[in-house]
């Protein structure tokens, strides 16, 4: 595979790798929010990020040093200067309590085109009992249509490129971020290659542009061959990510696939799914001990509800017997604070200790 202009080679995507602590943190949304349009407007932003506050520090107690949180273009778009504002606020937060960002722009999970909704922005609306806390939402796995998202029509295309190379100038340099996360999960929503292109373009505008990070875009479908936007995604990256939320055999077979067909560090930005066995006690050591980096989904629950199966779940239940639905799919803490399995939590910060003291001279 031939390098695109501005690209890490190997050599420079493993100098920078080795410079980092091992990477360990999570994404999800803030307890208090529903959905990413909930963290970034106006509306309830004192709460918000009082809540943000709260959980940022609770993470670096837990020995999380990362954080991957989504942003929303809508928001961007209506409520620019408060959006920027709120942004630069979370990276200060996330500054506070020694958490780097991962910070994806562009994202494939949404819904049918037929059940979309323009974002409103103010009280966003919560279907309880429901993963996302959206009924019908990506994860309901009861359409076939593809999924849609404003920036496909080609005016709002436009305007997201404008966002891509505003937060590329203000962020490009900044030791805080970490990672640019072009494209979460390419392809996703029945989309296929929809966003292909959309795609391409973000990731040469942030090359363009000259942001000192590395750059990267998920692989996330392992249940078949990749497919060629997913390949494409991971051929553009500087550094390879990619989503796993099943069981250990699969997971080893999957990293080792990885690196050996790309030579690149690898990070999973998204696990811990203990309904089909991808647990703390197993997946976190095996990070480790490989150093590879990991963010697990979800630390406290909340109002997005990602502790609830996917809507698929409940199908798949009748062919896969074993699935235990009585479980947390996502998440590590209660509303409470407290620790959902407190053995999880024991891992985690005995095994962040371990790191620690391995990795010091980067600390």
């Amino acid at each position: 595979m031939e390098l695109v202009k501005g690209q890490f080679s190997k050599e420079q995507a493993w100098q920078w790798y080795n410079s980092q602590p091992w990477i360990r943190g999570f994404g999800s949304y803030p307890s208090n929010c529903v959905n990413a349009t909930a963290i970034w407007q106006n509306y309830g932003h004192k709460e918000v990020f009082e809540q943000i506050d709260y959980e940022f520090e609770l993470a670096r107690k837990t020995g999380f040093n990362a954080v991957r949180t989504i942003l929303k273009f809508e928001v961007w778009l209506y409520e620019h200067d408060t959006f920027m504002q709120n942004l630069e606020e979370y990276f200060c937060i996330a500054d506070k309590y020694g958490l780097k960002i991962m910070l994806v722009l562009g994202n494939d999970c949404t819904v049918a085109k037929s059940r979309w909704k323009p974002v409103v922005l103010g009280e966003q609306k919560i279907d309880w009992g429901y993963h996302s806390g959206l009924k019908g939402g990506q994860h309901a796995g009861d359409y076939n249509e593809a999924g849609y998202q404003l920036i496909d029509e080609p005016e709002y295309e436009q305007k997201f490129y404008q966002m891509v190379a505003e937060l590329a100038e203000k962020y490009g340099n900044d030791k805080r971020l970490q990672i640019w996360d072009v494209w979460n999960e390419i392809g996703n929503s029945n989309r296929k290659n929809l966003s292909l292109e959309v795609m391409k373009n973000t990731f040469k505008i942030l090359r363009e542009k000259h942001v000192s990070q590395p750059l990267t875009a998920d692989a996330w479908n392992f249940n078949r061959e990749l497919s060629d936007y997913e390949r494409t995604a991971l051929e553009l990256s500087d550094v390879i990510t990619f989503h796993y939320y099943g069981d250990l055999i699969r997971m080893v077979e999957i990293l080792d696939k990885l690196k050996r067909d790309y030579g690149r560090p690898v990070i999973c930005n998204e696990w811990l799914n203990r309904i089909e066995k991808n647990d703390v006690e197993v997946m976190f050591p095996l990070f480790f001990y490989d150093r590879i980096g990991c963010y697990n989904w979800g630390l406290v629950q909340g109002y997005s509800q990602t502790f609830e199966p996917h809507g698929g779940h409940f199908k798949w239940q009748e062919s896969e017997p074993t699935l235990d639905l009585s479980r947390w799919m996502h998440d590590l803490y209660r509303y409470n604070g407290y620790a959902y399995i407190p053995k999880e939590i024991e891992i985690i910060k005995r095994i962040c200790k371990v790191a620690n003291e391995r990795d010091k001279n980067l600390l």
